[in-house]
C-alpha cells in the first residue's frame, strides 16, 4: 500500500511539473510572441518615421522653393508697382504739359509806355487784364504767344475789382515781337485763342493749378509757375482796397511784377482767376472768375455802344416840330 502511495506521488509530482513546464514554454511561447510583434511593430514605425521624415524633408523643400517663389513674386509685384506709379507720375505729367500747350497760346503780352504785363484773350476781339494795368492808358502793343504783334487804343474796367478788358478793333500784325526772326512771313491777320473760364466755387483748397505770364516783362514772356491754392475767400482790402481784393484767393504760384493781369489755371485748363498782387513772391493774390463769368456778353456790348450815342430831348426840336 505504501509502494502504490509513493507511485502516486512521484507520478503526480511528474505530472505537476510537466504541466508547470508546459505552462512556462506557453508563457515563454506567448512572451516572445509579443516580442516578435514589439519588434515588428518598432521596425515599422521606424519606417513610419523615416517616411515621416523623408515628406518632412520634402515638405521643407517645398516651402523652400515656395518660399523663393513667394519672393520672386513680390519683387515683380514691387516692380510691377513702381512701373505703374512711374506711369502715374508720367500720365499726369504728360497732362499737366498737354494742358499747358493748350491754353498758352491764349496768354498774351501787354506792353503800354507806363508798363508791361500779361492777359488772356476771352473773345474773338476782347482780352482781358487786371484794372490797376489799364489805368490810364490808350495804346497797348500786344503779342500773342506765337510771336505776332497788334495794336489795341480801347479799354475798361470795373469799378468794384481789380479786372479790365481791352478791345481789339483791328487785328491787323505788326510783325514779329522778336526783329530776329526773319526766316518767314507774319499773317495779315493774328488769329486770337479765347481760353474758357471757370468758377472758383469747383475748386478746393490744395488744388494744383499753374500760371502763366511775363514775369520782369517779354524776357521771361509766357512763363510757367505751379502750385496750389492756398486760400480762398480771402480778404486782401487793406492792401487793395481800392481794387476790391476782400474776395480773393490765393495761391503760392510764384508771381512777380509783370504777372499781373495774367491768368490762374486749374490743371483741366479752366482760368479760374487774374493774378494782381502779392505780398511775396509765392503769396499771391488772384481775382476769381466769378466776378465777371455773367459779364461777357455785356462787355462785347459796351464796347460796340462806343460807336453810338443816347438821343436826348432837344429844346430846339420842340420849338421846331411842335412837340
Amino acid at each position: 500500500m505504501k509502494k502504490i502511495m509513493h507511485v502516486v506521488t512521484i507520478v503526480t509530482t511528474v505530472v505537476i511539473v510537466v504541466l508547470l513546464l508546459l505552462a512556462a514554454k506557453g508563457q515563454t511561447h506567448k512572451k516572445n510572441t509579443e516580442i516578435r510583434q514589439w519588434a515588428e511593430a518598432s521596425h515599422r514605425y521606424r519606417g513610419y518615421n523615416q517616411e515621416l521624415s523623408q515628406e518632412n524633408e520634402e515638405l521643407k523643400e517645398y516651402n523652400r522653393r515656395l518660399n523663393i517663389s513667394l519672393d520672386v513674386r513680390d519683387d515683380e509685384i514691387e516692380i510691377l508697382k513702381k512701373e505703374k506709379d512711374k506711369k502715374v507720375v508720367e500720365s499726369k505729367t504728360s497732362t499737366l504739359v498737354d494742358t499747358i500747350q493748350q491754353v498758352k497760346p491764349g496768354v498774351v503780352h501787354i506792353m503800354c509806355p507806363q508798363w508791361q504785363g500779361s492777359g488772356f484773350v476771352v473773345g474773338p476781339n476782347t482780352i482781358m487784364t487786371a484794372r490797376h494795368c489799364v489805368g490810364g492808358v490808350e495804346d497797348f502793343t500786344i503779342t500773342t504767344d506765337d510771336g505776332y504783334k497788334f495794336h489795341a487804343t480801347r479799354a475798361i474796367s470795373s469799378k468794384r475789382y481789380d479786372v479790365a478788358y481791352i478791345y481789339v478793333d483791328d487785328l491787323t500784325c505788326l510783325g514779329f515781337a522778336d526783329p530776329d526772326i526773319k526766316h518767314k512771313l507774319p499773317p495779315e491777320k493774328v488769329k486770337l485763342h479765347p481760353l474758357e473760364l471757370g468758377s472758383i466755387k469747383d475748386c478746393r483748397l490744395g488744388q494744383q493749378i499753374f500760371a502763366i505770364g511775363s514775369p520782369y516783362g517779354k524776357v521771361n514772356f509766357n512763363a510757367v509757375s505751379l502750385g496750389i491754392i492756398s486760400g480762398l475767400d480771402v480778404d486782401w482790402s487793406p492792401l487793395g482796397e481800392d481794387y476790391g481784393w476782400e474776395v480773393a484767393f490765393t495761391t503760392d504760384s510764384a508771381g512777380h511784377p509783370g504777372n499781373s493781369g495774367g491768368p490762374l489755371f486749374t490743371l483741366d485748363g479752366k482760368v479760374r482767376g487774374i493774378l494782381v498782387g502779392g505780398l511775396s513772391p509765392v503769396l499771391i493774390s488772384v481775382m476769381p472768375c466769378d466776378l465777371f463769368l455773367d459779364d461777357l456778353d455785356g462787355i462785347e456790348l459796351m464796347f460796340l455802344q462806343d460807336g453810338y450815342q443816347r438821343e436826348i430831348q432837344d429844346d430846339v426840336a420842340e420849338e421846331v416840330w411842335g412837340y
